[in-house]
C-alpha cells in the first residue's frame, strides 16, 4: 500500500489525515487526494484500488452519487472505503446504504484517535482485505488472534474486514454477509457492553429510550477504574469451506442458558437483545463456556458462486450448464469468453485433466480469446452451474463504455501466468 487515495476537497481535512497518517504509521502511504467526482471516478476506473478514504461531508463533491457508481459497478472497489464523516446525520445517511465496503466510519471530531486505530486494525489484518485478488487460489487458511478495547469503532471494523473479504472472494452472498456482520458485531458489542463494562440490560434500555447513544454511556463506563484496561479478544479461522469465531472478554460472565431462552421470545422491534438470536440462528455451533463470558460459532459458505457480477455482463443471458456438458472443445473457434457465474468446471488437454476453474476464476477461456485462437483444451463441467457468455463484440463494448474491464483482465491474466511461473519453479 504505497499510495492511498483521499477522495476530499477540503485540504485542511486532508493535511489532517496525512499529518495523522506520517506520525502513527510506519512506511506510511502516500496520499493521492482526489478532489472532484470526475477525478475521483477516473482513478477509481483506472487503479482499482484496494482501500480509500471518503469524505462524505464533502460539499464540493458529489460522494453519494460516487457511492452510487461504486454500488453500480462493484468491480470499482474491491477492498474497502474509511468513511469520514462530519457528524452522525451524515453516518445515518451512509448507514443506509446498503454493500458498499465500509470498514470503518470515522466522526472527524474523533479522528487523532480513531484513524491510528483502524489504520492499525488494516496493518494486522491485511490479508484479509488485500488477499482479494481476482482469479488467485483461495488461500487454505486465513486466521487472526486480537486484543479490542472497549471501543464501538474497533468492533465494526473487525466485523466489516472479515465479512466483506468472505464476500469479495465469494464465500458469502450479500444477504448472508449482512447478516454475519450483524451477528459478529452483535457479540464483540455484548463483550464490550456487558462483559467488559459491566452495563445491565435495564441499564442500557433506560440510557436508550432516554436518547442516549451506547458510544456515550461506553465511554462513561471506561472512566471507571479498571474498565479501560479490559479487552476483548477476537478470533478468526477461515479456512476452505468454512469459518470459525471465538469472542471472549473479561467480565464475571452471565447466566447464559437463561438468556438464551428469553432471547427465544425476543420482539424483533426491541431496542436490544436480539444479538444473541439472530446468531444462534444464523451460525452453527454457537456455544459459551460455562462462566459466560466467552462465545464461539461457525459458518459454511455458499457453494462456487460469484458474488459480484461486473454490471456491464449481469443483464447478459445466462447459460445452465449440468454435470458432463461440454462448454468448448480443444480445436474449436474461440469466439466466446465465459463469465463463471457459478460452478466448477474441468479443464482438459488431450483428455487428460490439468485444471478445474470455478467462480473464483472469474474468466474461462480468455487466452483464446484474446489472441484469436482455437482452444487449446477441452472445458467439462463437472457440476450444475452457470456462465455468462460473452462475444467478442460484447467484450469491446463494455471496454468502450468501462476502460478499466481490460486492465482488469490485463492483471488478472498476468496473475496467472505469475502463479504458473511460481508452481514451475517450486515443482523443478
Amino acid at each position: 500500500m504505497d499510495t492511498l487515495p483521499l477522495i476530499s476537497s477540503n485540504k485542511k481535512l486532508n493535511n489532517r489525515i496525512n499529518k495523522l497518517l506520517q506520525q502513527n504509521i510506519h512506511a506510511a502511504p502516500e496520499l493521492i487526494e482526489l478532489t472532484s467526482f470526475s477525478g475521483a471516478v477516473d482513478f477509481l476506473n483506472i487503479e482499482m484500488p484496494e482501500l480509500v478514504f471518503i469524505n462524505f461531508s464533502d460539499v464540493d463533491v458529489d460522494v453519494f452519487g460516487l457511492m452510487g457508481t461504486i454500488l453500480n459497478d462493484p468491480w470499482l472497489l474491491h477492498g474497502g472505503i474509511i468513511a469520514l464523516c462530519e457528524d452522525y446525520e451524515t453516518v445515518d445517511r451512509l448507514n443506509s446504504i446498503k454493500g458498499g465496503n465500509t470498514i470503518a466510519t470515522i466522526i472527524e471530531d474523533d479522528l487523532d484517535r480513531h484513524l491510528p486505530q483502524v489504520m492499525r486494525i488494516i496493518k494486522q489484518n491485511k490479508r484479509i482485505l488485500f488477499q482479494r485478488e481476482i482469479g488467485s487460489d483461495f488461500v487454505d487458511n486465513i486466521s487472526g488472534s486480537f486484543k479490542l478495547s472497549n471501543d464501538p469503532l474497533e468492533a465494526s471494523c473487525y466485523a466489516n474486514l472479515v465479512c466483506n473479504f468472505l464476500y469479495n472472494s465469494n464465500r458469502l452472498d450479500a444477504e448472508n454477509r449482512d447478516l454475519l456482520n450483524f451477528a459478529i458485531n452483535e457479540m464483540l458489542m455484548n463483550a464490550v457492553e456487558h462483559g467488559n463494562c459491566g452495563i445491565t440490560y435495564d441499564e442500557k434500555t433506560d440510557w436508550l429510550e432516554n436518547g442516549g447513544m451506547i458510544t456515550e454511556l461506553i465511554k462513561r463506563k471506561n472512566q471507571e477504574p479498571g474498565v479501560a484496561a479490559r479487552h476483548v479478544t477476537f478470533e478468526y479461522a477461515i479456512s476452505m469451506n468454512s469459518a470459525r469465531f471465538v469472542i471472549a472478554d473479561e467480565g464475571a460472565g452471565f447466566d447464559w442458558r437463561k438468556l438464551t431462552a428469553m432471547t427465544q421470545k425476543a420482539n424483533p422491534l426491541q431496542l436490544h437483545g436480539r444479538g444473541i438470536a439472530v446468531t444462534k440462528a444464523f451460525t452453527k455451533n454457537m456455544r459459551f463456556n460455562e462462566p459466560g463470558n466467552e462465545v464461539s460459532f461457525e459458518i459454511t459458505y455458499q457453494k462456487d458462486a460469484q458474488s459480484i457480477t461486473p454490471s456491464l455482463f449481469k443483464h447478459m443471458k445466462t447459460i445452465e450448464t449440468h454435470k458432463g456438458d461440454y462448454i468448448f472443445k480443444e480445436g474449436e473457434p474461440s469466439n466466446f469468453l465465459y463469465f463463471i457465474a457459478k460452478g466448477e468446471f474441468d479443464v482438459l488437454v488431450k483428455e487428460q485433466k490439468v485444471s478445474t476453474l470455478s467462480a473464483d476464476d472469474v474468466f474461462m477461456g480468455e487466452m483464446s480469446f484474446l489472441l484469436n485462437n482455437r482452444r487449446s483444451a477441452t472445458v467439462q463441467a463437472t457440476c450444475r452451474g452457470k456462465l455468462i457468455k460473452i462475444s467478442k463484440k460484447e467484450f469491446v463494448e463494455a471496454i468502450k463504455k468501462k476502460p478499466h474491464y481490460a486492465l482488469f483482465l490485463s492483471r488478472l491474466l498476468a496473475q496467472r501466468v505469475q502463479r504458473a511461473n511460481a508452481s514451475s519453479v517450486t515443482n523443478k
